[in-house]
């Protein structure tokens, strides 16, 4: 079977792939290395997984510098993410012959601006989830919450930092600011 670090590689090969492309793939490459052959279902978990751990991305054709004429727009693709490491299958090429696939490239630019939107919408959240702890409004929402989610955002926000090519670093003082508001209610429920 097809490892997720493979995955990665084929993504990374290709610049963006669609998931069809990496059904056909990965069920190439099995074929080629006389292995059980993954069922398409099988594939698409491994891609949730992927992007939910944030090894690949998912991005629209909106993102890509230029789409061929095969490309569909309402087709989703799938960037390697800031948490991958690729490995290249031995023989990703011949498939990649095989199939009669080319590389893709993306928009930097506009790669920037999709997940720094994303952050700035996880920022926003979190900023109504202390709004709400704070009036009583959520009695599912406390502070161990607060500083959980916190954590996954600054963790996020630096992935990003690290992975984009423009500069996101305007939302660290958003992202600070968070904290300190976090810590302020903690501190007001120990009084």
């Amino acid at each position: 079977m097809v490892e997720p670090e493979e995955i990665e590689g084929i993504a990374d090969a290709l610049g963006a792939v669609t998931h069809d492309e990496i059904v056909e793939l990965a069920q190439e490459l099995a074929y080629k290395r006389e292995e059980n052959i993954p069922d398409e279902e099988e594939i698409t978990i491994m891609l949730e997984k992927a992007v939910s751990k944030h090894l690949l991305e998912a991005i629209s054709i909106e993102e890509l510098s230029e789409a061929d004429a095969k490309d569909s727009e309402d087709v989703n693709y799938y960037i390697v993410g800031p948490h991958a490491f690729p490995n290249y299958p031995f023989d990703l090429s011949e498939v990649i012959d095989v199939l009669k696939l080319g590389r893709r490239e993306v928009d930097p630019d506009k790669i920037t601006k999709r997940f720094s939107g994303r952050l700035k919408a996880r920022i926003t959240k979190i900023r109504h989830n202390i709004e709400d702890f704070a009036n009583g409004h959520n009695n599912s929402i406390d502070i161990p919450t607060l500083e959980n989610r916190y954590s996954d955002l600054l963790n996020l926000y630096y992935d990003y930092d690290s992975w984009l090519e423009g500069e996101i670093t305007e939302m660290e003082d958003e992202i600070l600011d968070i904290s300190k508001q976090i810590d302020a209610l903690g501190a007001a429920q120990d009084i």
